[in-house]
Order: C-alpha cells, then sequence, then structure tokens
C-alpha cells in the first residue's frame, strides 16, 4: 500500500474509497459467481487503464473499493472505467443480467472519498510543533547580511524616497 507514483515533475499518491450502487440497488451481486467474476473484472480494469485495487468487497446490493490512482488521472474517469467496462463485461457473461434493467447496470450516482495517510489530530500536534519551533528564543540566530550587531538592521533593497533626488 506504499504506492506512490512519480510522474513529470513531481511524486504523489492519491487513494479513494469508493462505493458503487447497481441500478435501483437490485441484489443482483447475490450470488457467488457473479460477485467472484466482479471482483476479476474489475482488477482487470485496473490494470489496463493502470491504476490499483488494494481491497475489494462485493455486497449484494453494492461495491466497495479502496484504490490508488495516478496523479494525472481523474477519479470520475476511473469510475467511468470501472463501471461501463464492468457492465458490458458481466452483461456479456450473465445475460440474465438483463432481466434487472434493459439498459444499464449501475446506478447514475457515485461515492468517493479520498484517504489521506494522517488524520486530524497528526496535522494539528504538526502544525503547532513546527510553529513552536519558529519562534523559540533560545536558538541560536544566523549572521548574514540581516543581522549585524550593534547596527540597525537593514535589507539591500533600496525604496523609491533613496532614488528621488
Amino acid at each position: 500500500m506504499e504506492s506512490k507514483w512519480s510522474y513529470s515533475h513531481g511524486y504523489g499518491q492519491s487513494q479513494y474509497h469508493v462505493v458503487l450502487v447497481p441500478y435501483k440497488r437490485f441484489k443482483m451481486f447475490a450470488r457467488a459467481d457473479i460477485r467472484k467474476r466482479l471482483e476479476t473484472i474489475c482488477f482487470s480494469i485496473a490494470e489496463r487503464h493502470r491504476f490499483e485495487i488494494y481491497a475489494i468487497e462485493v455486497m449484494e446490493d453494492h461495491i466497495h473499493l479502496f484504490i490508488g490512482i495516478r496523479p494525472s488521472q481523474s477519479i470520475a474517469q476511473v469510475i467511468q472505467y470501472l463501471k461501463g467496462g464492468s457492465s458490458r463485461e458481466l452483461r456479456k457473461v450473465f445475460p440474465e443480467l438483463m432481466g434487472y434493467h434493459r439498459y444499464r447496470l449501475w446506478s447514475r450516482g457515485k461515492y468517493f472519498r479520498p484517504i489521506g495517510e494522517v488524520n486530524e489530530e497528526t496535522i494539528k500536534h504538526y502544525i503547532a510543533e513546527s510553529q513552536s519551533k519558529h519562534h523559540c528564543d533560545d536558538r541560536k540566530t544566523p549572521l548574514g547580511w540581516l543581522q549585524f550587531e550593534g547596527e540597525k538592521m537593514r535589507t539591500p533593497q533600496r525604496t523609491l524616497l533613496e532614488f528621488a533626488c
């Protein structure tokens, strides 16, 4: 699960929890052979379109996916691949699924939520700790063009008033 994608000028990862629901919540995945075939189809779609499925759980009336996508992909595009490809393949293998609805297998909607590596408490702790490091009085001050002992602090930048003579 430590997959990070490298691309042109960056490095990152995008992970999502996705829930797909069949049309009108029909319990069309009640049979074990249909569930198993749907899992196989989803993994083949992921391989074809170069995204990862970390976990999949097929219920009677919906499917849960934990996926990781490339930064160049949109989540809507990946869900379109999953819904369209799985609908076509499942209906080809199991023609009895046409009995639920003639034209569609999946509902129009989708649910997805990004998954981060850190939670709210971790972020709050990081911000508090990083701010306390910046405002610590007992650390040494850097010497350089900004600080001169006994002289007023001056930047090398000139103001407009210095140019007017």
